[in-house]
Formats: C-alpha cells, structure tokens, sequence
C-alpha cells in the first residue's frame, strides 16, 4: 500500500502482526483454544470499548472493517464520526438468521461506502444491498509455482498427503475426518496451524498413526508446507450457512498451486471447486469414497 494506515486488532495470541502499518493498536486478551462462549463475550467487549477510543480519538479519512460482525459491533461511531467513510468486508456467515442481528447489519451496511463480500453466495443470506465480489487469492509468484512444481516428485509407495493448513476451529468435525481415515496406509492425514495440538489427545487414545500435527507457525511459512500436500483439505462441514456458503482460503491456493482440493458435498465450495475440475466431493458417512479418492489421485 502506498498509503499510510494503522491495525487496530484483537490480540489473542500473543503475536505482533508484521503488516507494515504505522501504528499497531493491539487489545491483548488471549483466548485458549477451546474458550467458553462467555469468555469469547467478554473479549468481543472489551475489544469493542478498545476500538470505539482509537477511533474516537484518531481522525482517519476512512475505516475497514473485517468483517460483518465488526462493523456491528461499531456501528454507532462508525455511523456517528465516518458514515458513508467505511468499508465493511464481510468473509463469513455470522448471524444473519437472527432479526436482531439482520437488522442491526443492514443498518450499518446503509451507512457504508462501500461494501465487499468473499463469495457471491453469501447474497442469499445478507441483507438487500449492493455488493462487490473480492476473492482472496494469494501473492504468490509465477516463479514461486514454476518452482512449487518442480519440487514435487512423489515417489511410488507414498501415502497421499492431505492437508488441512491454517487455524484450526472445527474440533469435532476434524475428529469425524481422522477416524474416518484412522491407520489406512495409503493417506496421511496432517493438521497444521494454531490449535492443532489439541488433536493430539485424540489421536493417541484411539490409537490414529498415519497423522502429521504441527501446531502455529509464522504466514511467511505456509508455502513450506503446501510443498509436501498433495491434497488439499477443506471439509468442514455443511448443512449450516456457516459452511454452506463461504469460499476459504483454501480454494485459492489450490487453484493457484494446482493442487486438488477436498470439499463437502451441498456446497458453494464443492459447486466452484468440482465444477472447475479441481475439486472431490467427500462424503464422510461413506467409507467406500477412500477408494474412490485414492484411485481419483
């Protein structure tokens, strides 16, 4: 960015972020992988008292919020001190089915100047208003793919390693996949970014070898890992507006790595990534899809 800009963010894990802002306005309340939903209510208002000062006290010529939630939880400054001054980027289902909330995020939609989604599928569930599509692909360059692919030389004999990569939130979901896979010889399965250690009690009670964990690491390193996946995982569930709709960070890569990607079935995800040919729809009641997703390798 050729402008100047400061973060103001929720710290949570103790991590400074390198995003070369002027100012790094950082409200430190740390949260435990598996935080009560009271203690996740207290930091949501402790961080809103944090950013209503800074914003008050600052004079930006404009404000970017991600996301939906954020910008309800502001909304009263935003409205007050910035209207039509603020971008709301909104990357996730939150809780639109609820009136209260529907309402409140239309409100502040009105009052913006522009507002961004993730997915175009998330019109079916946003309030009424005019929206522009902005994908999440990733800096990464022709000589870093050249070089992505050349490096990948699979030996025969190896398992096929699939990879979940990033910050970990979907606990029980990613139990449902390792005992799904459980000691078949021809996966590995690896789980890595923050919070993954937590698998780690699991995985020894039942006994589950054929599992790669490696818990935080620093953004600048997650092409390291993509370098020995083989398949990308992004199955995290369906059946709710939380899943049903979104597009994550994980389609980018594999598109732009060339890399195949696991998704769920009844999905934006599986619509986008299968119909564009890079994508296999698992379906975890049905053991027999491992053949399936072996011979389709």
């Amino acid at each position: 960015m050729n402008c100047q800009y400061d973060i103001v963010y929720w710290d949570r894990k103790d991590i400074i972020e390198g995003c070369g802002a002027t100012n790094h306005y950082a409200m430190k309340y740390f949260l435990k992988v598996n935080a009560s939903q009271f203690e996740k209510l207290k930091g949501y208002l402790k961080f809103r008292r944090y950013a209503v000062r800074v914003l008050k006290n600052e004079k930006y010529d404009g404000v970017i919020l991600l996301s939906g939630n954020v910008a309800v939880l502001l909304k009263k400054i935003l409205k007050k001190k910035y209207k039509k001054k603020y971008i709301v980027d909104i990357r996730d289902y939150y809780k639109e089915s609820q009136k209260w909330y529907f309402n409140a995020e239309k409100d502040v939609l009105d009052s913006s100047g522009m507002a961004v989604i993730s997915s175009k599928a998330f019109t079916k569930f946003l309030p009424c208003h005019k929206y522009y599509v902005v994908h999440n692909s990733h800096n990464i360059t022709t000589s870093q793919i050249n070089e992505f692919r050349a490096k990948r030389k699979k030996k025969k004999g190896e398992p096929v390693v699939i990879s979940c990569i990033g910050g970990m939130r979907f606990f029980e979901q990613y139990k449902k996949i390792l005992t799904y896979f459980a000691n078949d010889d021809r996966f590995l399965v690896a789980f890595i970014g923050y919070g993954s250690n937590f698998l780690k009690k699991f995985c020894k009670e039942e006994m589950i070898n054929n599992v790669y964990i490696h818990d935080g690491f620093p953004p600048e390193k997650t092409l390291d890992f993509y370098y020995n996946t083989d398949i990308v995982m992004n199955l995290y569930g369906n059946n709710t507006p939380l899943l049903d709709y979104a597009l994550s960070n994980k389609l980018y890569y594999a598109a732009q790595l060339g890399l195949p990607i696991l998704v769920c079935p009844n999905t934006y995800m599986e619509e986008v990534a299968v119909g564009n040919g890079f994508g296999f729809s698992l379906d975890l009641e049905d053991t027999t899809m491992r053949d399936k997703l072996y011979d389709y390798y």
